[in-house]
Order: C-alpha cells, then structure tokens, then sequence
C-alpha cells in the first residue's frame, strides 16, 4: 500500500477497509445520529481531523451493520477511499476515543462494501450464570439453526423479509457467565436479544426448549428484546486477511481503568447484598413474560 503523487498532483485514492472494537455503554448506537455520540460520528471526525477524506459519501464511508445503543462490537468492518491509507494506518488510533479503537486494516477493491460482502455475522450475548440451567438453554439455542421467520422477536422494518438462516449456534460457559454465540447471513433488528430473552426463560425453567420452535411459527405479540449491554458483534465475516493495529497507549490505559472500575463495582454491589441473581429469577421472569410465552 503506497500513496502515489505526482508534482501536480494528490496522491491517487486507495480503498481501506477496517477492523473495529468499541465499546457500546457510552455510544448511541453505530450509525450516524444528529446530536448524538455514534461509533461512526466518532470515526469519521476523527478520519476528517486527519485529513484521510474532507466529506463521508464522497469518500464512500460504508459499515458492515449497525449495532444499538449499548451495543458493543470486537470486530466491525467498516471501508472508505482516502489518497492517505498509509497516514490512516499509522496515526487513526491517536485520534480516536478510548472506547472507539481500530484493530486491524485491509486494501480492498475500489467497489468494497462490507454490508454487502460479509458472509456472515456472528453475536455473543452473556449471561449470569446463577439460576439458569447451561443444558436446557443449549437444548432452546439449537431451535434458531436454520431457515425460520423471526418476527416474533426482531423489529421487522417495512417491505424487509423476515426470513434469516442461521448457521449456528453455542452455549457455553466462561467462569460465572453463560456465553450464547450465534452466526447467520444476516440478523434482523433486535433479532439476537429477542433470542436472548427465549434463552433467558428456557433457562430459567419458564418455558420449555421446544417451546421456542412453536413460538417462532404462531402468531401473536412480538417477544421483548433483552438488555442492550451484554450484547457484543463478535465478527464480521468479509473474507478478509486484517493486518493487525496497534492501539493507541491512552486507550490501552483507558480501558485497564475501565476494568478496574467494573470489578471494584461488582465486588461492592456484592457486598451490599446485590450478587443473589439467582434469587426469584423463574417468578420475575414468569411475571413479565409469561403472558407472551
């Protein structure tokens, strides 16, 4: 990758795409959004003060996918057309927030679109390991494989199809959490915690795993979508080779605080008395869902 000038003239544009980890909590979300802190506001004024591009659609700025507010993601795939990769390369991450860092780069074809490109997409959402039963969840998890209609649990926009194929699924277990993993072509809106709601009331003895099969094929009410925060876009499959970013020190720092303040939260909440999640959670669950399920 070289940026090539003549005396007369800029270098020659190259297309660039990129591997992103963020951090959801302080993000409204991925897509641009007037007046709101966005995954690619943060991106894009950072590729505008480094001069990589001077507007967005001439530059031909495309993401993968959106993710919500809340939402993380340790591998977005986003791409754009700058005469200065190598300066993109070598000084986006300094410019870029803490929570908001690039982790790899690829040259691509001038017609790159990673939203059209990837074949697919994979999701982790975590859950609390206390009171929720790893087997029964497994069991409910293995009904999403396949070609299903997902209405009752996504928010289906208008003239889109509510068909998705997933192509698998895990549940397992990573110290006291529960780690649901799911891959498919493409996900709907509020698709994978809508699935993670299914999963929650399996587990929590609430409904049945067959169940879940039934649910998916009758009519009625769309099914809740669970929390924003423990959801994570896992990866973005572009059929892409990322040649690894570094990032900045500031942020590696940022994000040690970061941890740091999450485990002294977690041991004081426990302290206070807070750490029972195992408590009630069939009745609390049965109370709010079991009208729909």
């Amino acid at each position: 990758m070289e940026e090539v000038a003549t005396a007369d003239t800029e270098p020659s544009p190259v297309r660039i795409a990129l591997s992103l980890s963020y951090l959801g909590r302080r993000f409204s979300g991925s897509q641009q959004q007037p007046d709101a802190r966005t995954v690619e506001g943060v991106l894009i004024d950072a590729c505008i003060r480094l001069g990589l591009f001077e507007d967005f659609r001439s530059a031909g700025f495309v993401s993968a996918g959106r993710t919500d507010a809340g939402v993380s993601a340790r591998r977005q795939v986003v791409a754009f057309t700058t005469p200065y990769p190598e300066r993109a390369v070598s000084s986006l991450n300094r410019m870029l927030p803490y929570d908001c860092q690039a982790t790899g780069w690829a040259a691509v074809p001038v017609d790159f679109n990673p939203r059209y490109r990837a074949a697919s997409r994979t999701y982790r959402y975590l859950f609390p390991g206390k009171g929720l039963d790893l087997h029964l969840m497994e069991e409910a998890a293995s009904r999403f494989v396949g070609l299903h209609d997902f209405r009752r649990i996504a928010r289906v926009e208008e003239g889109r199809d509510p068909m998705r194929r997933i192509l698998s699924e895990q549940i397992f277990s990573e110290e006291d959490l529960i780690v649901f993993e799911v891959s498919g072509e493409s996900f709907l809106w509020n698709m994978v915690r809508g699935m993670a709601t299914l999963l929650l009331a399996a587990g929590a003895g609430v409904i049945p795993p067959e169940r879940i099969s039934t649910l998916l094929t009758e009519a009625g009410s769309r099914i809740p979508a669970a929390p924003p925060d423990p959801l994570i876009l896992w990866d973005v499959d572009c059929g892409l080779t990322f040649n690894p970013l570094t990032r900045s020190e500031k942020a590696d720092q940022l994000l040690r605080n970061e941890a740091d303040r999450l485990r002294i939260g977690e041991k004081m909440v426990g302290w206070l008395g807070g750490d029972r999640r195992d408590l009630f959670r069939n009745k609390e669950i049965h109370d709010k869902l079991g009208h729909l399920l």
